[in-house]
């Protein structure tokens, strides 16, 4: 059985939502978000929805499907913007203004629909219970990039250096060296690949040596079990 997609959670929405194509430099690159489902499944997954939310937003959906349908193409769009922003701030390559005006559009749409909202804590900006379900996911996502890119540490991203991944992350480690997206993901497979490419090497030296020896004392080489 096919394990069940999880989504890649970094703790910032934007990126998170701009990371949800896999391979996306490879030749068949995964589409995460098939439907707008998918949307209101990594709102749920990620936080943004609580699961009775989630399962409210999915009745809407089942209730409103060219509503639904609308969204998604804007879930995507608005996908596509945040990573041309923060993929070309890790390579070190301005904004294009156009992808900056879509999410200052979609900005615009979720702060005007937060409200101070008393807690037992004190007031909080946040968006009332119930309201926006299905834009939820991406008032989230906007409000993260803005504040992303106000807090200055933009020159902590960076793009994953694996030829078919492309996954911009931002490094929160102290010395500013984390490499890859995620251990568990690339870090693992390079790590493989190391492995097995010194295992080739030693092998090689092997052989070598053998046929060396072979040549310089007429002994045939050993044979190696497989």
């Amino acid at each position: 059985m096919t394990p069940r997609w999880k989504f890649h959670l970094s703790g910032y929405p934007c990126l998170d939502l701009a990371n949800t194509v896999s391979w996306r430099r490879s030749a068949r690159p995964i589409e995460r978000l098939e439907g707008y489902g998918s949307v209101i499944e990594w709102a749920r997954h990620s936080g943004v929805l609580t699961g009775a939310e989630a399962r409210a937003a999915e009745r809407e959906i089942r209730q409103r499907p060219a509503i639904a349908a609308r969204m998604l193409t804007r879930a995507r769009a608005l996908r596509e913007a945040l990573y041309r922003i923060f993929g070309g701030l890790a390579s070190e390559s301005p904004p294009d203004p156009t992808d900056v005006a879509l999410l200052d559009g979609e900005l615009h749409d979720a702060m005007r629909h937060l409200r101070l909202i008393r807690t037992r804590s004190g007031h909080v900006l946040a968006w009332p219970p119930g309201v926006g379900l299905l834009a939820r996911p991406l008032w989230t996502a906007a409000r993260s990039a803005a504040d992303l890119l106000i807090a200055g540490n933009v020159d902590r991203l960076k793009l994953c250096p694996s030829a078919d991944c492309g996954w911009v992350f931002l490094d929160t480690t102290k010395s500013g060296t984390r490499r890859w997206c995620a251990m568990w993901a690339c870090g693992s497979r390079a790590k493989a690949r190391r492995y097995y490419a010194r295992r080739r090497s030693r092998r090689t030296s092997f052989h070598r040596g053998e046929e060396h020896a072979a040549i310089t004392t007429g002994r045939p080489p050993k044979r190696v079990a497989k």
